[in-house]
């Protein structure tokens, strides 16, 4: 994404291209699984966020049944990667807190017993190339910048919408609804950093997408039965430091969002 940095504008024929760009990318994450397996399916899970929020962007140049299709793909390849990628950000987390609560790791309740499943990495590269072809077929390139620009607009008002209802209710839900759509935003800025105010809602989107996904991860462990125990220290702290998160998050929150979404509308737009 960041070639495309340089351009003026965004139009339906650049976005496709930058589509197929991010599918070939995801190929090559794919064939470093077997040297570089934590990495390379990181690397991957993050193209396919990428991939399905310049999807978003570009929803008035896919037929619905189509977009499903692509939506089911990338679903596909991120379920397949989930449980590696699980394992090993629960152990991290674990550490961390360890280390930041001088706790003695050693004694970590131990991680629920899950059997191992082998990735398929020929099963990868099917569905990547099948999102591709679907790409190639549809008519992205048809897109006028100015409904590219809407369909940002509108991932922005959902945003904001997530924001304030979080703000109001912590639900942990909500929070993971709001954690994709800033994570959409951010991609999307990424593709359309000749917007006004760009790299700073870069920089704060990656922030609070930071910050959003920790307390996912925090919820998450929080829910294991050996790390519920009411009294035990595991759990205090682990609701200390989402306590913590949240103060940070909103205040990132209200920054990223602070312009009203009717503004924010007229500031891309006039782009158009």
């Amino acid at each position: 994404m960041k070639r495309e940095r340089a351009l003026t504008g965004l139009s339906g024929r650049r976005l496709k291209r930058l589509l197929h760009q991010l599918c070939e990318f995801a190929q090559n994450d794919v064939r470093r699984i077997a040297r570089h397996e934590e990495v390379a399916i990181h690397q991957l899970r993050v193209r396919m966020k990428k991939i399905l929020a310049l999807l978003r962007l570009a929803q008035q140049g896919i037929e619905e049944h189509t977009l499903e299709a692509m939506r089911q793909h990338i679903r596909s390849i991120k379920n397949s990667c989930a449980g590696s990628r699980e394992r090993t950000v629960r152990d991290k987390l674990i550490d961390k807190l360890a280390r930041r609560f001088h706790l003695d790791a050693r004694h970590r309740p131990k991680a629920p017993g899950a059997a191992t499943v082998e990735l398929s990495t020929s099963n990868l590269c099917h569905q990547l190339h099948a999102l591709d072809l679907l790409i190639e077929r549809s008519c992205i390139q048809a897109l006028d910048e100015h409904q590219i620009l809407e369909q940002h607009a509108r991932c922005y008002r959902k945003g904001r919408r997530l924001m304030k209802e979080c703000s109001q209710v912590n639900d942990s839900r909500t929070l993971h609804r709001w954690r994709h759509r800033v994570k959409d935003l951010c991609y999307q800025t990424l593709a359309l950093s000749h917007l006004h105010g760009s790299a700073r809602r870069i920089k704060r989107a990656r922030r609070l997408g930071h910050m959003l996904g920790r307390d996912h991860d925090l919820a998450n462990l929080s829910r294991e039965p050996a790390f519920a125990v009411r009294r035990s220290p595991w759990c205090q702290m682990i609701n200390e430091r989402r306590d913590e998160l949240r103060q940070r998050y909103l205040s990132i929150g209200h920054k990223l969002y602070g312009t009203h979404h009717s503004h924010f509308s007229d500031l891309v737009l006039h782009h158009a």
